[in-house]
């Protein structure tokens, strides 16, 4: 009887095939290498495809916290090939690009090493990428400073991965450090660009809350569809309206300002309508493989 791992059945394995052997525990080794090598591959292309397909929107055509949207060429490509399948919607297809600027800037800035002490959770990278860009802005020396302690500061016993960023720890517990280091539990960044740096603001008064219904999370366990409740795209339809709204009463003013938290309601909506972003990514691989073998 051999080792469960060197082909998919599906089949709950026997008590042999799991025996607790230094094989079984390579095998294992083995699909969790592989799973990291492949979201990173996903999470890096996804970076570049955001990078070279976003531009500016047209006034009044909507877009990011940064007044960016995709190019129509990229949007017709990503759905007429079934990229949805991989990445999921336009909002998820963010957080795989958020976890790959993560990447690039572990990799280049602070040295490749460090790249096996991050977390293979897309939420928990995505909300390590928070702590240097809120919504995709410009990082500066405090935040990075504060990643970099993080990531190099020990806290703990042991020669490895005794800094508070490692491959265990958890989207709640990086959002809870968050809380406790900067006071944000999200992104609240006024709009600007990639390559700017985030402007003071002025724009202390408080004139209206808009919060969504509970339900915007609300999924059913069985299909993962949405049956009840508010939709990531309203919410979207809401941040546009309002945002073309603001537009026109600012009349090129320094009026009125949003603060959208959009990036991280779109980490919670995906993670509640799919909860395993790494078996979705297995899946598609498998079935890759499967198209290219058949």
């Amino acid at each position: 009887m051999g080792i469960y791992g060197s082909k998919l059945t599906f089949k709950a394995p026997t008590r042999a095939e799991v025996a607790l052997t230094d094989e079984l525990v390579e095998v294992i080794h083995s699909h969790h290498r592989k799973l990291r090598e492949h979201l990173f591959h996903l999470c890096m292309i996804a970076y570049g495809l955001r990078k070279h397909n976003l531009v500016k929107a047209k006034s009044g055509a909507g877009g990011n916290a940064q007044g960016q949207r995709y190019r129509p060429e990229f949007r017709d490509w990503y759905q007429k090939n079934g990229l949805t399948k991989v990445y999921g919607s336009e909002g998820n297809f963010t957080l795989y690009a958020m976890a790959g600027r993560l990447l690039e800037y572990v990799r280049w800035q602070i040295g490749a090493d460090y790249i096996n002490h991050l977390p293979s959770s897309m939420t928990t990278l995505y909300a390590l990428s928070e702590v240097l860009w809120e919504q995709g802005d410009a990082t500066d020396d405090p935040r990075r400073d504060l990643f970099a302690k993080a990531l190099l500061e020990p806290i703990r016993d042991g020669s490895t991965f005794n800094a508070f960023i490692h491959p265990g720890v958890t989207r709640k517990e990086v959002d809870d450090w968050r809380k406790r280091q900067t006071g944000k539990h999200s992104s609240n960044a006024s709009s600007v660009g990639d390559n700017q740096a985030p402007e003071p603001t002025h724009h202390t008064i408080t004139v209206v809350t808009i919060k969504a219904h509970e339900d915007l999370l609300k999924f059913a366990r069985s299909s993962g569809r949405k049956v009840t409740g508010p939709k990531i795209e309203d919410v979207e339809r809401l941040i546009n309206e309002l945002n073309e709204l603001l537009s026109t009463l600012n009349q090129g003013k320094d009026r009125f300002v949003a603060e959208s938290h959009l990036e991280s309601v779109k980490v919670a909506y995906e993670e509640a309508k799919n909860p395993n972003f790494g078996a979705a990514i297995l899946a598609a691989e498998g079935s890759r493989k499967k198209t290219k073998n058949g």
